[in-house]
């Protein structure tokens, strides 16, 4: 009997033992209420079917399902990192300095184009009379309306509730639009002398007006976005065969891309800077490369001296046009000719040829410049103008040089952009859903 006991002690210890000792004191049973903790299972009992099965023992279930093949093993094998060399930091310093001038241009352009559209807009619909057969200065005049009296509403009303608020500003903008007819014909003939100005005897007269200098600004807003996205990698590319290239044979085929879009793009830019020579600045088709770029900078030299006078001119102008007078009328003949010598015709055309300039009596002058034997160079400037085109796409095609000699100082990764964006790997999965899997499972 002695011995029963001290087997069934012992049990008992082993039992104690193999409960969690994580155990706090608040998990201790109150001698004077009576253990709550469930009896341990008898071994004599029969198993419970629906019981789970203990840890290390395979259920009947994973019995029954075979085994699943043993899935390959993905390797995403990442690129080589070196440092960038030292003879590549100059490339680097030129990069970002280049990129943030041209993100300052873009904002320049942008801007400018707003402005220029804005004003051709306000122009038009201001110039137009309520009664006329265009309805259009009416629906600009109502908006405009409305526009100013529910701004002015909803920032006077600042202190009120937001219900008042609310209401007096769609009230005061239905106000606007009912009283556009009550002012159609307000502006009509300021608007259109300082239009008329702005299209016939301006700086802007020489860009093919308003409308000519809202496309000229496009073309170059869409060459500085060209560029901008070949200095971050965003250009058009098909890296077909580079997703397939481990990374130390990938930067030979990139660069070799990047060398060949560069003399490609480069060559296009020359086809276009010919046709423009040869078209607009009247240069010899069989001329050299030399004679052309002469011709065109000769040509140049002419276009700045007409738009410095130009702008001269206009500051002239604009204060006559701004009091409402008739821009065609406020310069009488002597204006003009004390303008003419005042202003280096002379020393750029010769004595006689700006004596021909000047005029008599009392007639009166537009305000627009006048070359000599050539008359008034209205959209002479858009021949400059048209050099954008080329001239950016030689700026991409230097972007195309400096990403290589980036890549090749180890200072620009070459990852297609697949595994960069996509984070693509081999099999079909990305990196995020091979992440979600259990372990077991990516094993």
């Amino acid at each position: 009997m002695a011995e029963k006991d001290d087997d069934r002690d012992t049990k008992d210890g082993e039992a104690g033992a193999a409960e969690p000792a994580e155990a706090g004191p608040e998990a201790a049973p109150d001698p004077e209420e009576g253990s709550t903790a469930p009896d341990a299972p008898d071994p004599g009992a029969p198993a419970d079917p629906e019981a789970e099965p203990a840890a290390g023992e395979p259920s009947e279930d994973a019995e029954a399902k075979p085994a699943a093949p043993p899935r390959p093993e993905v390797h995403a094998e990442p690129p080589p990192e070196r440092p960038g060399a030292a003879w590549g930091l100059p490339f680097v310093r030129a990069d970002a300095a280049w990129t943030k001038w041209e993100m300052w241009l873009c904002a320049v352009v942008v801007l400018l184009e707003i402005l220029v559209l804005s004003a051709w807009v306000g122009l038009k619909g201001l110039s137009t009379a309520a009664e006329g057969s265009s309805k259009a200065g009416l629906v600009f005049r109502a908006l405009s309306g409305a526009l100013v009296l529910g701004l002015a509403a909803h920032f006077a009303l600042k202190s009120q509730k937001q219900s008042i608020r609310s209401g007096a500003t769609v009230a005061a903008s239905v106000v606007g639009l009912l009283l556009a007819k009550t002012w159609g014909n307000v502006g009509v003939d300021w608007a259109s002398n300082l239009l008329n100005w702005y299209q016939q005897a301006s700086f802007l007269t020489l860009l093919g007006g308003l409308r000519g200098v809202g496309t000229r600004l496009t073309l170059l807003l869409t060459l500085l976005g060209g560029s901008l996205a070949t200095a971050a990698g965003k250009h058009i590319t098909i890296d077909l065969l580079t997703r397939y290239l481990r990374p130390k044979h990938r930067l030979p085929v990139v660069v070799t891309g990047w060398l060949g879009a560069s003399i490609i793009v480069g060559i296009a830019a020359w086809g276009f800077f010919d046709h423009i020579a040869i078209d607009e600045f009247d240069a010899r088709a069989e001329a050299s490369a030399g004679e052309k770029v002469s011709a065109v900078t000769t040509k140049l030299g002419e276009h700045v001296f007409v738009a410095r006078k130009q702008i001269a001119l206009d500051l002239k102008t604009l204060p006559h046009v701004m009091k409402g007078e008739r821009y065609s009328e406020w310069m009488d003949s002597n204006a003009w000719n004390a303008w003419v010598d005042e202003n280096g015709f002379a020393e750029r055309y010769g004595a006689d040829k700006a004596k021909l300039l000047k005029t008599s009596g009392d007639m009166k002058k537009t305000p627009i410049v006048v070359v000599p034997e050539k008359g008034e160079p209205r959209g002479e400037l858009v021949k400059a103008a048209n050099l954008v085109f080329p001239i950016g796409l030689l700026i991409i095609s230097l972007r195309f040089l400096l990403l290589c000699l980036l890549a090749l100082s180890g200072h620009r990764r070459v990852d297609s952009e697949a595994h960069a964006d996509m984070n693509v790997v081999p099999g079909g999965k990305t990196s995020a859903k091979l992440e979600d899997e259990p372990a077991e499972e990516k094993a």
